[in-house]
């Protein structure tokens, strides 16, 4: 005889569910489970008028189970409903007892590192970005000269490197051209740190040219890509005259989700970052981008390009080249564009 059932409810003080079994005469018993030991147990014969609903018979088949003592949140997601003594399991959402758990960890260890957004990201987006990267100095994963760049990138969200060359080659549709952009990218200081943050080689996509300042938003969001966290802005000028590029201060450190409870990591809208620049007046820092250099910015950044008349940028965005095969199923387009 198949007994049916679930865990619905897990909490430092017990656990809810239900357990049935069609035709069976005797009442179902469930035990909560820690390791080996007991910690509680129940019978289900409470009445549930939603499982009765659905035709498991007259619905007296669910179960409040009172733990024997209260449970440390960390032991929650390790909790199991066994029936009637034996090993059988009853199942449960992989996420009970997870956010408990987390929230438990981090009050125990506040310095324990974390991604900063729901969809992952790059490690230089995580909490203990700057432990780790010092991990990867130590076993000379990252090179002295990538490290410098990319600890502005991990504390500002930003690092301006120079390349010590200028100029665009255009091909006949007065765009960049493929090869001239593949020269850029495989500058050595560009390409060392680019590998070094994407924990793969770059793959360019996106790459147009702004003659005009534009709204603030961040990467993250600004490209329909199908790893949004995984992405960096690449910025440089186009022309003899420099660009600059505003940036909200710590904004690549701000909670993903808005108090509207919109992901500003994953949504194109600019309302979000310009919702938080407007509430942080004052907090928004201009950095400089002279001919010959060019600029990282980091997936969360809230940023905008700053073009003076006459001035132009080129801008694109790189992806790790694991991803191209999702980036390639997307309907968007990735060709040269001018703005």
């Amino acid at each position: 005889m198949s007994i049916r059932g679930s865990v619905d409810v897990v909490t430092t003080k017990g656990a809810v569910g239900w357990a049935y079994a069609q035709g069976r005469r005797e009442d179902i018993m469930v035990q909560a489970v820690l390791g080996h030991e007991v910690i509680g147990d129940a019978v289900a014969t409470t009445h549930r008028p939603d499982l009765a609903a659905v035709g498991m018979g007259k619905g007296n088949c669910g179960y409040t189970i009172k733990f024997y003592r209260e449970i440390d949140p960390l032991y929650l997601p390790f909790i199991s409903v066994k029936v009637d003594g034996g090993d059988i399991e009853l199942p449960r959402p992989g996420y009970l007892g997870f956010a408990e758990f987390f929230a438990a960890f981090y009050r125990a260890h506040p310095a324990a590192g974390r991604a900063r957004s729901m969809l992952g990201g790059l490690w230089t987006d995580r909490t203990d970005a700057a432990a780790i990267l010092k991990s990867k100095i130590d076993i000379s994963q990252v090179t002295g000269e990538a490290a410098a760049s990319i600890r502005p990138l991990i504390h500002l969200g930003l690092a301006v490197l120079s390349l010590g060359r200028s100029g665009i080659a255009l091909d006949e549709a007065g765009a960049p051209s493929a090869e001239w952009i593949a020269s850029i990218v495989e500058q050595p200081a560009l390409l060392t740190t680019l590998r070094s943050v994407l924990d793969d080689n770059p793959c360019v996509l996106n790459v147009e040219i702004c003659a005009s300042d534009t709204a603030l938003i961040q990467p993250s969001a600004e490209y329909h890509l199908p790893s949004a966290a995984e992405c960096l802005a690449v910025v440089m000028p186009a022309v003899e005259q420099g660009i600059a590029i505003d940036v909200v201060r710590d904004s690549h450190r701000l909670p993903e989700f808005t108090t509207a409870g919109i992901s500003r990591w994953a949504s194109g809208e600019t309302h979000a970052g310009l919702e938080i620049a407007a509430q942080r007046q004052g907090l928004i820092t201009r950095y400089d981008v002279p001919l010959g250099s060019i600029a990282i910015i980091g997936p969360g950044t809230i940023y905008r390009l700053h073009a003076a008349k006459g001035a132009e940028a080129l801008k694109f965005c790189c992806i790790p080249s694991r991803t191209i095969p999702m980036a390639l199923t997307k309907d968007g387009t990735s060709r040269p564009s001018r703005s």
